[in-house]
Parts: C-alpha cells; sequence; structure tokens
C-alpha cells in the first residue's frame, strides 16, 4: 500500500459541515497526483452527508426565497429546513445509509480511515464493536425517533463505523485505525509505504464550538477511561497530551518496525490553532502580544507577524454571526482574551512535544522515518485577522491574480452571487474547502518531496478551483446570515439547545 492516512474530519474530507467529500480531501489529491489507481475511500453519503451539509441547505433557501427571505417568508422557510434535516435524519438511521446496511462499493477496508471528532487517543480506543454498541445505546434510549429539526443520532459512532468496517464483516469488529495500520504493514505481502498521520485538533476544537473550555485534569488514569468518558473534556491538558502522543507514535513506530515494506515513512501533521478558524470572531478592542512561538522562526527570511510570535488578540470571541453587543444582550457563552490565550498556549505546547517526540524517535530509529508537516505554522502564517491582514504565506503560483482572491476569514457572497471574503474554509467555520484541501495536500507533497517520495508538488489547481462550488458557484443567500434578524435568532437559538443539551449530557 503507497499510502495510508490517519486522521479526523479534515483528513477524511469533512466540508461544510458534512462527511465526507473524501474525494477532494488532500490525501486524495497526493495520491492522485502519485497516480495511485487502488487509493480506495468512503464515497457513499447519502443527503449531502452526515451530519448536516449546511450548502445543500443554504442552496435549497436559495432556489426557494432567492437572495432574500423576508419576515413572511421566513415562515415557510423553516419547515422546508425541517424537512432537510427529516431526510438526512431517515437516511442514516432508517434507510440504506444506516449502521446495519454495509458499504454499496463492497470495500471491507479503505486506506483513508479518517473520521470526524477523533482524538489523539481514538486511533485506538474506537473500533467498529464500540461503534455498534453506542448507535445501538442511542437507539434503546430513543435517540433514532423522528424529531423536528433532529439530526441523526450517534453522529460520531455511525461515521466511524462506516470507515472502519464499511463491509460489516464480524472479522473486522475490533480493526481500529491502529489496527488496520498493522494490518496492512505486517499482514499482506506490500506493506504499507508512507503513512499520513494527523491527529490532535480535536484535543482542543471543542473549546471553539461550545465556547468553553473544559480542561482535563492531568490524571494518570486518563488513557484508561472509555471515550464517552473522555469526551467530558475538549482540551487536553499539555501533560495529558504528551501522554497520548508519545502512546500513538509508539503503537504507529512498533508496527513500522515490523513492516513488510522497509523502506516506509510517516508524514505527521502538527496541531492548528484552533482559534484561528472563522467559526469563532474576535470582538471588541484589539491587541497585539508577543507569544512564544512553537516552531523556528529563523527557517524563513519573511515571516508574518504571528509567525515571529506577534498576534493581534481581541477581547472577546463569539461566534461569526454575532457582535460585542450581544454578548451583554443574551446569557450566551463566549471566550474571553485570557482563555484565548490559554487555549493557543496549550495548543503550541502540544506542537513542541509532537516535534520533540518525532526528533526522539527518529533519533532511536537512525535514520528519519518520521517527518514534520508543520500545518500550525502555514495556518498561523495564512490567518488573516491573527496578522491584521498582512499575510506572508506563499501561496502557490496559481493563486497569483487568481479572482476573486481567498482568504482565512468566514465565507460570504453578496445578493449577486459574487464571493466577497473566505474561500478556504467552509461554511461550519470549521473544515477546508476543496481549496483548503489543495493547500493542505500542497504542503505534505512538499515534505514529502524532500523525503524522496513525491516528485511533485503541481497540483492541478484549475481542476480543485473548478470542484469547489462555494467558489465556483457562490452562496447568494449568506447575507442572510448577517442581515435576517429571524435566521439570526434560529441560529442563536440551535446554539443555546446545542449548549444546554452538552451540559445536560455532561451532567448524566
Amino acid at each position: 500500500m503507497k499510502i495510508f492516512t490517519i486522521g479526523d474530519s479534515i483528513s477524511q474530507g469533512f466540508m461544510s459541515g458534512a462527511a465526507a467529500r473524501t474525494d477532494l480531501s488532500y490525501s486524495t489529491l497526493v495520491a492522485n497526483l502519485m497516480k495511485l489507481t487502488d487509493y480506495q475511500y468512503p464515497n457513499a453519503w447519502g443527503s449531502g452527508g452526515l451530519p448536516l451539509n449546511l450548502e445543500k441547505v443554504l442552496r435549497a433557501l436559495a432556489k426557494q426565497f432567492g437572495s432574500d427571505i423576508n419576515g413572511l417568508d421566513w415562515v415557510t422557510a423553516l419547515p422546508l429546513v425541517n424537512r432537510l434535516l427529516d431526510e438526512v435524519e431517515d437516511f442514516y438511521e432508517r434507510g440504506i445509509g444506516g449502521e446495519n446496511v454495509p458499504d454499496p462499493s463492497g470495500a471491507n477496508y479503505f486506506p483513508n480511515v479518517a473520521s470526524q471528532g477523533f482524538q489523539v487517543a481514538d486511533a485506538w480506543l474506537i473500533t467498529p464493536e464500540l461503534c455498534q454498541k453506542e448507535i445501538a445505546k442511542s437507539n434503546a434510549e430513543g435517540g433514532n425517533k423522528d424529531g423536528t429539526f433532529a439530526l441523526p443520532n450517534a453522529v460520531f459512532y455511525r461515521t466511524a463505523l462506516k470507515v472502519l468496517n464499511p463491509s460489516l464483516n464480524p472479522a473486522f469488529n475490533n480493526c481500529s485505525q491502529i489496527e488496520w495500520l498493522r494490518r496492512h504493514a505486517t499482514e499482506t505481502q506490500e506493506g504499507v509505504e508512507n503513512v499520513l498521520l494527523w491527529l490532535g485538533a480535536n484535543n482542543a476544537l471543542g473549546t471553539v464550538m461550545g465556547l468553553e473550555i473544559r480542561q482535563t485534569p492531568n490524571k494518570d488514569d486518563l488513557l484508561c477511561m472509555p471515550p464517552d468518558e473522555r469526551r467530558q473534556w475538549n482540551l487536553w491538558h499539555p501533560k495529558d497530551f504528551e501522554i497520548e502522543y508519545r502512546e500513538l507514535l509508539d503503537r504507529v513506530d512498533q508496527i513500522m518496525q515490523s513492516n513488510q515494506n522497509s523502506n516506509w515513512q510517516v508524514f505527521v501533521g502538527t496541531v492548528p490553532l484552533v482559534t484561528i478558524l472563522p467559526i469563532t470572531k474576535g470582538v471588541g478592542s484589539t491587541t497585539l502580544i508577543k507569544v512564544e512561538p512553537d516552531f523556528d522562526i529563523e527557517a524563513s527570511e519573511e515571516l508574518s507577524k504571528a509567525a515571529k510570535g506577534q498576534c493581534v488578540y481581541s477581547k472577546y470571541y463569539t461566534y461569526f454571526f454575532r457582535d460585542e453587543e450581544d454578548i451583554s444582550k443574551r446569557d450566551m457563552a463566549y471566550l474571553t482574551l485570557a482563555d484565548v490565550l490559554h487555549i493557543d498556549d496549550c495548543i503550541r505546547q502540544y506542537n513542541r512535544t509532537i516535534k520533540a517526540l518525532v526528533t526522539e524517535k527518529n533519533n532511536q530509529l537512525g535514520k528519519k522515518r518520521f517527518h514534520i508537516v508543520d500545518i500550525s505554522r502555514v495556518l498561523q502564517e495564512i490567518a488573516y485577522k491573527r496578522n491584521a491582514g498582512q499575510i506572508q504565506y506563499k501561496f502557490p503560483d496559481f493563486f497569483d491574480l487568481q479572482y476573486p482572491g481567498v482568504n482565512t476569514k468566514y465565507y460570504h457572497a453578496d445578493a449577486q452571487g459574487r464571493l466577497r471574503q473566505g474561500g478556504i474554509i467552509g461554511l461550519d467555520g470549521i473544515h477546508p474547502t476543496a481549496i483548503g484541501q489543495g493547500l493542505i495536500a500542497y504542503e505534505f507533497l512538499k515534505v514529502m518531496k524532500e523525503a524522496g517520495v513525491a516528485d511533485s508538488t503541481d497540483l492541478n489547481w484549475q481542476e480543485i478551483f473548478n470542484s469547489d462550488t462555494i467558489y465556483s458557484h457562490p452562496i447568494p443567500i449568506m447575507q442572510e446570515l448577517y442581515e435576517n434578524e429571524e435566521l439570526t435568532e434560529f441560529c442563536l437559538s440551535v446554539m443555546e439547545k446545542r449548549q444546554a443539551g452538552r451540559k445536560k449530557q455532561l451532567q448524566k
């Protein structure tokens, strides 16, 4: 096997709130450039994907109401949204996308086993057997009953099951991501030549999704806890992260040293600063703060302020469609400057840990087998607001004079369907667009070329831009998220319900 991918939603190709366009993910782009014909991936995500394709919803609204939803139209807009949600719920809970229906491709496994929501330890903790148990448990508790504005239940486990055991063969019920790597590397004649390994973002991402910090207690027994208990936290203490990431690399290293392919390499992605993602927006006064970078600033002659450790931070951080006055008017969650600085400090320490452990592994092996792909650095260099608009990242030449240009701001198109900002991060404010996935592929390819694995970094950028539908065909109803009070109130109420549900679950 030429490439095997272990990762989370980004590696899976999660876009605009749904799994998954794995055909557009960075690892697929890498495989295509290397002319691999056997790089299969899950590609049977019906009803737009799991749990909800925001692009599908917004395009349905635009088709019915154009670029403007007035007050009376909103009465009929809500039932339309509910019908779309019902379609997804029916497909994955009671239809051919259900947990008891094998993948129509007939595949027993996929070389890409990335799945949404995976934290570092999930690489060996989450198995198809566990997924089936958790789905059955949720069903027994009534989670699969039809509901108003409801999404499929047990989304995390449903997605993982489809990825880890597409054939639903009981022989593969114990196949975690790590176990699949072991099988391919040690039990097949060709082994595994290259591993793309990128986990860690979900050990911090929940902080910006829920606008609160629940940090792990830094106890030695964390690894012994079952996955559902571990999800009471959304920010790993750096020492807890180090324990789990060391375990991850130890497991991968042990497997690869028994690999049938003696010329193996592992390409390790660093953890992005999740506070840069446009799901949150900095509001209030701004401050230029000097921080300690998590990479060698001498590696490049020209770096952005963020890369040099000088970052623009705001007084508060809230959801992208809200303003500072909303924080005082509503009893809603938000992050303070101190919160965001703490989250960033933790993630920077994660990345120092990853790099130190990779160096340690290479020293033990006596040669460079593990390679760092510093996606965290790239995002810091490309982040629009964190750099006060002064971007220093060196885009591929195709991006020069490309119109409209792209940046990391939240996606926005005007009523005439012209892209006004964004283009790198999708509609959920978290996951890359097809163009964003292309940039990640470009960064992996640069390191793989240096390691002698890839011959070129020349991606077909025109094809990538054309495949990015929210770029090539902007959504004219986007301004409603900013101007339509009813839609804003609806989004806020969804956020409130999600917060209440999370707190209720944690109290059980």
